[in-house]
């Protein structure tokens, strides 16, 4: 299974990251093995300024016998796990849109 296809958690137990709570440096571990670090996740930034908009994340993973690689995409923490923020996006936006009636 290549880096880009594993389901990657917060070492700290945390279900959402958002402006009011978050943190600039967390420590990442695979889901199948969620005591173990096998890299950083470090916060660039937030989707908005209110309180409860969600904190921005770059994930350098470092391989077993590989040098550390920065994943491409930018991620935020949702439901415990770390999910690539533009697919989390296009999830989240045709429910903000309803119909007129």
């Amino acid at each position: 299974m290549s880096p880009e296809q594993r389901i990657y958690i917060p070492l700290v137990a945390i279900e959402r990251a958002t402006q009011k709570h978050s943190w600039s440096r967390l420590p990442v571990a695979v889901a199948s093995k969620p005591d173990q670090a096998c890299g950083e996740a470090r916060r660039i930034g937030y989707t908005g300024r209110e309180e409860h908009d969600l904190a921005l994340y770059r994930l350098k993973i470092k391989p077993v016998g590989l040098s550390t690689m920065t994943l491409p995409g930018i991620y935020i923490i949702d439901k415990g796990m770390f999910q690539d923020y533009e697919e989390w996006k296009a999830i989240q936006e045709p429910s903000l849109e309803t119909p007129a009636e």
